[in-house]
């Protein structure tokens, strides 16, 4: 359920172009974005200016939640992977559809839920598992986010990189090894699941 169906009041909509940023680690958290047209890449970053991606979100997906629902400010910086149009709620108005719209506070638990699993999901296979079984789960976890049966993700593979904790040229000779196995396939900056990973 999107913001933009229910909410009876206009919802103003911020274009952004690509390498925008959208919000700053550290700003306080005043407003509910969702994703019109588009992609937003939330990102970390260390004291070395190593980037970690926290998340890719596309048309309906919503970012930024957790910082706007306890009123902290961002753990992360939202960054406009593309071109890209974003519905932006006032906090007062997105806590008013929460409390009084049961249907939309059960879509935005839904998404929260995701996204712990998801972050559960990665912790757990950068303490313990290997490069090449961490980087198949991330594909895998990828590629169940899309719809349909298209096996193709458009993604590179400095993003991989980026989500996965690991070096591009890791990732790199990763993918390679897994491409020679015949579990994905390489071509044009995507990637092609052969079989059920």
């Amino acid at each position: 359920m999107c913001i933009h169906e229910i909410n009876t009041e206009p919802i103003k909509i911020k274009t952004f172009k690509k390498g925008e940023v959208i919000y700053y680690q550290d700003a306080v958290a005043r407003s509910f974005f969702e994703v019109k047209t588009g992609e937003v890449q939330v990102v970390n970053s260390n004291t070395d200016g190593k980037d970690f991606i926290q998340g890719l979100f596309k048309a309906g997906d919503c970012f930024g939640i957790p910082s706007l629902i306890l009123g902290r400010t961002y753990p992360e910086t939202a960054i406009a992977h593309t071109d890209c149009e974003v519905y932006v709620t006032p906090k007062e108005t997105f806590t008013k559809l929460l409390q009084e719209d049961t249907g939309f506070h059960f879509s935005i638990t839904q998404r929260l839920c995701k996204r712990l699993l998801y972050t559960t999901m990665m912790l757990e296979e950068m303490a313990i598992e290997e490069g090449e079984h961490r980087l198949l789960t991330l594909i895998h976890y990828l590629m169940g986010q899309k719809n349909g049966d298209n096996k193709e993700l458009d993604i590179t593979k400095q993003q991989l990189a980026d989500m996965s904790g690991m070096r591009v040229e890791t990732v790199i000779r990763i993918l390679k090894k897994v491409e020679d196995k015949g579990l994905i396939e390489t071509k044009r900056g995507t990637i092609v699941c052969l079989c059920k990973l």
